[in-house]
């Protein structure tokens, strides 16, 4: 990539997303910003071992990954970090009308998931990758990665069921 304008387009573009993923990953925006400049600094340096298969947005968050995989090896975050200075992301009129009690209890489930399983979900869910995509990033096959989707999902449906009205007693319920 010798173009400089096309090279700064592509920062400008992946910037913010490859920030929240990461801050949804630690639950830092601190770490999170500091993560997002390693990953682009390390991108740049392997960018030409991509192979044409795969996209620059897809091999910034597989540099990324290698990047949170050797700060997690390095250092494992407490319970206590965990947590702090995660941002909402106001993607829909849904999530403002949901509550701050809810997203930070989501926020908490999500933190509270398996590594694989949290980057499979944040990369699906919010940065919307295609299950190739994180199977590409993860070092895994597109079927596994789907799986490690639906298994966060599953468990973060468990950890937010108080939340749903459909699983909440009635007043029959409490009278029965």
């Amino acid at each position: 990539m010798n173009d400089r304008a096309a090279s700064e387009n592509f920062v400008r573009d992946q910037y913010e997303g490859l920030f929240r993923w990461f801050c949804r990953l630690t639950g830092s925006a601190d770490l999170a910003a500091d993560l997002t400049q390693e990953t682009f600094a390390a991108f740049w340096q392997s960018h030409g071992r991509a192979g044409a298969t795969v996209s620059r947005r897809t091999w910034l968050y597989a540099v990324g990954r290698n990047i949170w995989r050797k700060y997690l090896r390095d250092r494992k975050p407490s319970s206590a970090e965990l947590g702090e200075g995660i941002e909402s992301d106001d993607r829909s009129s849904e999530s403002l009308t949901l509550g701050r009690e809810f997203q930070e209890e989501a926020e908490r489930a999500v933190l509270a998931l398996p590594d694989d399983l949290r980057e499979a979900f944040t990369l699906r869910f919010w940065q919307e990758f295609s299950y190739e995509e994180i199977g590409i990033v993860q070092g895994v096959s597109a079927d596994l990665a789907r799986w490690r989707f639906f298994a966060a999902r599953r468990r973060l449906h468990q950890a937010l069921a108080a939340w749903n009205p459909r699983t909440q007693p009635t007043e029959e319920d409490q009278h029965a």
